[in-house]
C-alpha cells in the first residue's frame, strides 16, 4: 500500500527543484578545496574496494586500438629530435663488438674465406701455368718427332710430369726477390747491431764491390742449399707448385741439394745449362743432371680444384 504523501513531502518537491536549478556549478567547485578533499579520502580503502580484474575486463581493447589515431601520433613524433637526444657514443660503448663478434664466429668465417680465396686462386694460376707449360714442352716434342701423351708419364716419374720453363722461371723470379729482400734485411739488422754494439758507423751503400757480390752469391748458396735439402723446394717452387726430387722421388738429400747448389750458377753460362730442361726427355737442367735430381710438378698443382 502505497504511503500517503504528507505536507512536507509537497514542500520538498516544491523547493528542491528549484534550489537545485538556482545552483551554479562553477561558482560551486571555485569554493571547493580541492586539496583538503583529497586529503581527507583515503586513497588504499579506495583502491581496496576497487576490483582491478572485473575493471579489465570490461575494458574494450579493440575499440580503444580502432579509436587511435596512428597516424596522427607519427606526425606529432619529433624523430630528428629523438635522434638528436640519442647518445650514440654511450650505446656503442656498452655494446662489446668482440663478444659479438666472436660469438657470431665472423672473425673464423672471414679467414676461413680468404684463405679459401687464396687458396683456390693460388690452384688455379699453378694450373694455367703448368697446362701453357705443357702445350710448349708439347710441341717441342713434336717438333722433335717424339711421340708425347701428356696422361702417361713416364714411369720412372712416378706418373708425375717433369716441371716446364714457365713455372721454373716464375719460381726463380719469387726465389731472386725472397733472396734479395731477407739479404738486404739481413744486412741492414746486422749493421745495426755493429752500431749499437761498437759505437762505428757502416757504409752499405757501396753495392758495387766484390765483398757484397760475394756475401750475396754465398746467401743465395745457403738459401737454395737449405731450402731443397730441408723440404725439397724453395719458396717461389712451392708457390708454382714443383718441387725438387730425388733418385727414388723422395725429397732431395743434403748431399744431392749441396751438389745441385754449387752447380746451378754454371747452368747460367750462355744459357746452355737449360737446353736439357727444355729439349731432354725427362726436363732436366745441367744441375740437375750433376746433381741426380729431378724438378716435377706437385700432383695438387695440376689436379681440377673441388671448390667452384
Amino acid at each position: 500500500m502505497a504511503r500517503s504523501r504528507t505536507p512536507m513531502d509537497r514542500v520538498f518537491d516544491a523547493i528542491v527543484p528549484r534550489a537545485v536549478g538556482a545552483v551554479d556549478p562553477d561558482e560551486l567547485l571555485d569554493r571547493i578545496d580541492l586539496d583538503q578533499l583529497v586529503e581527507r579520502l583515503d586513497i588504499e580503502r579506495l583502491m581496496a574496494r576497487i576490483d582491478v580484474d572485473a575493471l579489465i575486463q570490461r575494458v574494450d581493447v579493440d575499440a580503444i586500438v580502432q579509436r587511435v589515431d596512428v597516424d596522427a601520433i607519427v606526425q606529432r613524433v619529433d624523430v630528428d629530435a629523438i635522434i638528436r637526444r640519442v647518445d650514440i657514443d654511450a650505446i656503442l660503448a656498452e655494446v662489446d663488438i668482440r663478444g659479438i663478434v666472436a660469438r657470431a664466429g665472423i672473425d673464423q668465417a672471414i679467414a676461413e674465406t680468404a684463405t679459401g680465396l687464396a687458396g683456390r686462386t693460388l690452384s688455379l694460376v699453378q694450373r694455367r701455368l703448368h697446362r701453357l707449360d705443357a702445350l710448349l714442352l708439347g710441341a717441342i716434342d713434336r717438333v722433335l718427332g717424339r711421340r708425347r701423351d701428356v696422361d702417361r708419364r713416364p714411369a720412372a716419374l712416378g706418373g708425375l710430369a717433369p716441371a716446364g720453363p714457365f713455372a721454373r722461371l716464375l719460381g726463380f723470379v719469387v726465389d731472386t726477390v725472397v733472396v734479395s729482400t731477407t739479404f738486404s734485411l739481413g744486412v741492414l739488422l746486422a749493421t745495426s747491431l755493429l752500431e749499437l754494439f761498437t759505437s762505428r758507423t757502416f757504409d752499405v751503400r757501396d753495392d758495387g764491390g766484390p765483398g757484397w757480390a760475394l756475401a750475396f752469391l754465398a746467401w743465395w748458396f745457403t738459401y737454395l742449399w737449405a731450402c731443397i735439402g730441408l723440404g725439397g723446394r724453395t719458396v717461389g717452387k712451392g708457390l708454382v707448385g714443383i718441387r725438387v726430387v730425388g733418385a727414388d722421388l723422395a725429397p732431395a738429400p743434403a748431399r744431392a741439394a749441396l751438389v745441385r747448389a754449387v752447380a746451378f750458377p754454371f747452368s747460367f753460362v750462355l744459357g746452355l745449362g737449360f737446353l736439357p730442361a727444355l729439349l731432354g726427355r725427362r726436363r732436366r737442367a745441367l744441375h740437375d743432371l750433376v746433381a741426380g735430381t729431378q724438378e716435377l710438378v706437385d700432383a695438387d698443382a695440376v689436379a681440377p680444384s673441388a671448390a667452384p
